[in-house]
């Protein structure tokens, strides 16, 4: 009986200690609310570590072309999401029209993406920390992926 408790133990260990790596990056944060009667409500949080792993798991040609056209951006990028990284909280973008209001800002570690209009709300939260792994993984994964298509064999 003690050994089979010893391997629960174990195994609840091993999954807290794996939800621990999985959500290291922080969360993503997606709410869709609809203001119709019958609208739909949509709130999805999930591990943020997703999205880098994602990458991984794009088809080669896809994940080829993304990585060509943010490559002559990548400077900026890069340079863009460690100012964010660094800097205090603030809006971003504000867009405030009648029946309608956009704001984008950081806060905390995160990009936050907040739109409110006549028929739905939507709130965004991503980590900035998070974007920007996602960002070098997809470039990193791209040149992998140009350089592999540079040396394979031509099939014609």
């Amino acid at each position: 009986m003690i050994l089979l408790a010893k391997i629960a133990l174990g195994m609840a260990g091993a999954g807290l200690a794996s939800a621990g790596v999985l959500c290291s990056e922080g969360l993503v944060n997606v709410k869709v609310v609809e203001k119709k009667p019958q609208g739909v409500h949509i709130h999805v949080i999930a591990p943020a570590m997703l999205a880098p792993i994602a990458v991984h798991l794009a088809p080669g040609r896809a994940l080829a072309n993304a990585a060509r056209q943010i490559q002559p951006n990548m400077q900026a990028i890069r340079a863009a999401l460690d100012g964010l990284r660094d800097s205090d909280d603030v809006v971003l973008v504000e867009v405030k029209e009648p029946g309608e209001h956009v704001e984008v800002a950081k806060s905390g570690g995160s990009i936050v993406v907040d739109v409110d209009d006549a028929d739905e709300t939507v709130h965004v939260s991503a980590p900035i920390r998070a974007i920007s792994s996602t960002v070098d993984q997809l470039a990193d994964a791209g040149s992998n992926s140009l350089s592999q298509e540079s040396t394979a064999p031509d099939q014609r």
